[in-house]
């Protein structure tokens, strides 16, 4: 199709998993190009035969036959770009259906982008994503009639990224790569998608709303972190109580007006927006039918930071501008199998007080931390005097609020009781904390890394959300482990295609919590073999990180041939 096709369909493919793995979804995406012309030729980049050319050959025509008796061609009417973009729309949507119904692997779902004529062939870019993992993601169930928005946020990222992608081959000459930001995609992306759940409030015109949020949730109000929810939905929806109609509805661009109200959210009580204006004070009744997928809930924590769910599906977290997947919130169950992993001596009942006192804690307008120490009597007294130590007890209520209102944590053993209060957590640097995180989050880390290994600690953010360390991996075999470090190992060997090498990265950085040292020495030579050569050929090269052992690793996470039914296989990983 032209010279460059090979370099540019892979560098969709890197570009499309980074955009994904930062919005946090890991679906293993795989990028190609399928050219048509005028003859009924297909051809597919690159050509490994993993489609049915037979079955796409008549895909442009079906496009057209399904163009011209649809909807959206019938409300274009006569307008030329109306058209187009219709029959755009049209043309994706059947090619995704012919690329499933053509591909020789099962497992994947596709999308396919806006096609460009290329000399004589007509070019579109594709992302087939894995069927299973994209399953799993959260979305909403339905769009409205002849609506072709995104269900989700990684389906706008996917959408995104295939736009990007369109526009590069849309230039006079294509070049050897996607060179587009991938932070760029992703505020596109999320950009699009809160506007498209905007427009269900009626607002035909919705662009601006992720702005506004992020404005008034980075916006202090006397000093104050802003803090509260915001209802979208439409104001005359029959399911939304309002408490409180203000005459004069105020424009969501005016960020300090936005935020004064905000201070009246309470619990129950929340901010109307349609997507345009904020007009008043209300809540969602208990008659609300969640299958209409026409109300939303903002919460808003602060500091830059904000959510965007329907009923208990997480839909969106931005974190000072940042879009992501919100973090999965803890539920009981969880909660019950990290207890039984740590605590194997520790009975159903203890786990259920343990949680309690987490939710308890959730609950309160400041965060907290709770350690859980297999020995706390012993531990209350290596901490002296900076901690509060306290007769063994169980706390609940506004005892247990009155312990966790002072800075420091609660210490606590297995069974529920309470040795300390005021805790100071001591550690030193491991390398393995989130810089995104904050003091409170990484001293636990610091803490299980040394002194309390064996300990388990529970962190409520003073946005409510539950955090438990440590976060327990699935168990692997060691054959799996061995055998993707050496396939990368081989993969990097010089003569190499460079996309398997890639791959065979991938693979590896999904185990690299399991690598001892000798695994971790070979991983960083093979890579550095790799990029070494990429240097000296194209003048170019990737940073990376060297991997090492990870301090919170040991034997209980392997499991031998016996119990093969647990062990956990990566995704993307080895075949």
């Amino acid at each position: 199709m032209w010279e460059h096709q090979a370099g540019f369909r892979w560098s969709l493919e890197q570009l499309a998993d980074e955009v994904l793995d930062r919005a946090g979804a890991n679906v293993d995406p795989r990028a190609y190009l399928i050219g048509f012309r005028d003859s009924g030729e297909v051809t597919v980049e690159p050509p490994r035969g993993h489609f049915d050319r037979e079955i796409l050959a008549d895909a442009l025509e079906r496009c057209e036959q399904r163009f011209r008796r649809s909807k959206a061609r019938r409300e274009a009417g006569d307008d030329p770009a109306a058209l187009a973009a219709a029959e755009s729309l049209v043309r994706r949507e059947v090619l995704a259906e012919r690329l499933d119904e053509a591909s020789r692997a099962g497992e994947r779902v596709h999308f396919a982008g806006i096609g460009v004529q290329i000399g004589a062939w007509f070019v579109v870019p594709v992302l087939a994503i894995h069927a299973e993992h994209w399953n799993d993601l959260a979305r909403l169930r339905r769009t409205p009639a002849g609506d072709a928005s995104p269900r989700s946020f990684p389906e706008a990222c996917v959408t995104a990224t295939l736009d990007a992608a369109s526009r590069e081959l849309d230039r006079q000459l294509p070049g050897l790569r996607v060179v587009v930001d991938p932070d760029a995609v992703l505020r596109q992306a999320a950009d699009n998608f809160v506007a498209t759940l905007a427009q269900r409030t009626g607002q035909e015109a919705a662009w601006g709303v992720r702005h506004a949020l992020d404005a008034v949730s980075a916006q202090p109000y006397e000093g104050r972190a802003g803090t509260g929810t915001v209802l979208l939905a439409a104001q005359d929806h029959p399911d939304v109580h309002v408490d409180v109609a203000l005459e004069h509805p105020v424009p969501i661009g005016l960020t300090r007006s936005f935020r004064k109200i905000l201070e009246m959210s309470t619990a129950g009580l929340s901010v109307l927006c349609d997507g345009r204006e904020v007009h008043g004070l209300g809540s969602v009744t208990e008659d609300y039918n969640a299958d209409s997928e026409y109300v939303f809930t903002v919460t808003i924590s602060g500091s830059g930071s904000w959510e965007l769910w329907h009923g208990a599906t997480p839909l969106l977290r931005m974190e000072n501008g940042v879009p992501q997947l919100p973090r999965e919130r803890l539920d009981e169950e969880e909660f019950g199998h990290t207890v039984d992993r740590v605590f194997p001596e520790a009975s159903a009942r203890n786990a259920r007080h343990l949680w309690e006192m987490a939710v308890a804690s959730a609950k309160q307008s400041h965060g907290t931390m709770l350690v859980v120490h297999p020995d706390a009597a012993a531990e209350a007294d290596r901490l002296l005097p900076q901690v509060f130590a306290i007769e063994p007890t169980r706390l609940t209520g506004k005892v247990l609020t009155a312990a966790t209102s002072i800075d420091g944590a609660v210490l606590v053993s297995p069974d529920g009781r309470v040795h300390a209060v005021g805790v100071i957590l001591d550690g030193v640097a491991t390398g393995t904390g989130d810089s995104g995180r904050g003091a409170r989050y990484n001293s636990a880390i610091r803490y299980l890394a040394g002194a309390g290994r064996g300990a388990m600690v529970i962190i409520v953010s003073e946005d409510g959300k539950i955090d438990l360390l440590p976060k327990l991996m699935r168990r692997m075999r060691r054959e799996t482990v061995e055998r993707t470090v050496a396939r990368l190992v081989a993969r990097s060997a010089e003569g190499e295609d460079r996309e398997t090498f890639d791959r065979a990265n991938r693979a590896v950085e999904a185990i690299e919590f399991y690598l001892n040292q000798d695994q971790c020495d070979r991983v960083n030579d093979a890579r550095e073999a790799v990029h070494g050569r990429q240097w000296a050929e194209d003048l170019l090269r990737r940073q990376f990180i060297p991997v090492a052992p990870d301090p919170a690793m040991d034997d209980s996470y392997f499991v031998d041939r016996r119990d093969v039914a647990q062990a956990d296989v990566p995704a993307g990983g080895v075949q």
